[in-house]
């Protein structure tokens, strides 16, 4: 599986004036990563805590305002969340749980929840161990081998797909179909081709829980046979839900396995302190989610007239909430944030799961394969490092942040 032949990503359309200084940095666009960081750097250390981007659009990228502007979610709506602009009648339903707002985002995530409990993710663990194993064991021996394409995608399709009620051979499929639609978000996909595909996949198996008299228990049967305040959801609704929650544990938590491999054998001595000394893992694996930052921000509307800071912001004002900026504030993580550092100890307070209310459900499912992922390689392949000439190419999306591929190679029969 690859990311490389996503389509090439087009800057979102900003209406308005030309800005100028911090704020003429775009958040909303795909760059090499060093910029991007160094644009969101620029707009933390100005001190404003709502930046410009476009007239009714505003950026907030302090990690104690992006916190605040998350816990209120009366104020900041998450309708809209991912669509920057449209009301195209096609766009996705108000009513889905990454968009939608308490009552019903609260019945929505009773509804899911029981898909992600405890026991369901901690009973997960071996299987994830499982496939982790399959796939190292179908590596060449010695490599090359890409740990993104060959290793992480591979495994957080399956993993994720196990969950939702996708089989297992149409996994793949489905992830590329995926890959195609979110490298380019925030712009409208449901008149793509990925979307009409996967919108047919999902809403055939919501049909056949319908009328299957002993339905599989996983997630596409919950949305098709659940009920919200006493309603049957619309086959486009699980269709949508279906889709989104496949895709939110897909590239995340591929992402993050991917850059923190990254990180590690950058610096191979960092490589070797984990294989030495395992201990570390977890903190490695928070460090990874802070550090690669998978996602990169997320949309909220503004409900009424309110202020940040004495910082003014209209009803339908629409704000940038960046998770990625956050995480890179010096404020919290120390001057030296935009470095992976192994035992960092504030790294728990990173922000790439949300925050408040739509917490992402998955959290404790993409903390297990990433750890996981980082313990089998660890055991299997101890003398893995970058490959001669492999270079970090960034994913080609403005939403994500992550490697397009991590280029290994290791010592013969070393696993």
């Amino acid at each position: 599986m690859t990311v490389e032949d996503q389509p090439t990503v087009a800057e979102p359309t900003l209406s308005g004036p030309a800005l100028s200084g911090p704020q003429a940095f775009n958040p909303l666009a795909a760059g090499p990563l060093a910029e991007v960081r160094e644009g969101l750097g620029s707009i933390r250390e100005s001190g404003c805590p709502v930046h410009r981007v476009a007239p009714g659009l505003g950026f907030v990228g302090q990690h104690d305002l992006v916190r605040e502007t998350l816990l209120d979610h009366g104020t900041f709506s998450n309708q809209g969340n991912f669509v920057l602009e449209g009301d195209d009648p096609d766009d996705p339903p108000p009513s889905l749980i990454t968009q939608s707002d308490p009552p019903e985002h609260a019945a929505l995530r009773s509804l899911l929840r029981p898909g992600f409990a405890r026991k369901v993710i901690t009973d997960a663990a071996p299987w994830v161990r499982a496939y982790t194993d399959e796939l190292i064991d179908a590596l060449p021996d010695g490599g090359p081998a890409d740990l993104v394409g060959d290793i992480a995608l591979p495994l957080t399709a399956k993993v994720i797909a196990r969950l939702v009620g996708v089989p297992a051979e149409d996994a793949a499929e489905l992830a590329q179909l995926s890959l195609d639609i979110t490298a380019i978000l925030p712009v409208s996909f449901v008149g793509t081709d990925a979307w009409q595909r996967l919108e047919a996949y999902f809403t055939d198996a919501a049909r056949q829980r319908r009328a299957a008299t002993d339905p599989p228990d996983d997630l596409v049967t919950r949305l098709a046979l659940g009920r919200i305040d006493g309603r049957e959801l619309g086959e486009r609704e699980v269709a949508f839900h279906a889709w989104q929650l496949f895709v939110a544990g897909l590239e995340s938590t591929a992402y993050t396995i991917g850059s923190t491999m990254w990180q590690l054998l950058a610096d191979r001595g960092r490589w070797e302190r984990l294989v030495a000394d395992s201990s570390l893992l977890d903190n490695v694996r928070e460090e990874g989610l802070r550090h690669g930052s998978a996602i990169r921000w997320v949309l909220r509307t503004v409900t009424e007239p309110t202020e940040v800071r004495d910082e003014a912001l209209a009803a339908q004002d629409r704000v940038i909430i960046g998770l990625e900026s956050a995480n890179m504030d010096a404020a919290v993580f120390g001057d030296d944030a935009e470095t992976f550092v192994m035992e960092r100890p504030t790294a728990r307070r990173h922000v790439s799961f949300g925050h408040g209310i739509h917490l992402c459900l998955g959290a404790e499912l993409s903390r297990i394969e990433i750890a996981t992922a980082l313990q089998a390689l660890v055991e299997r392949l101890p003398t893995l490092a970058l490959a001669p000439g492999a270079q970090y190419r960034d994913v080609a999306s403005p939403m994500f942040c992550g490697p397009q591929r991590v280029d290994v190679v290791w010592s013969a029969s070393g696993r």
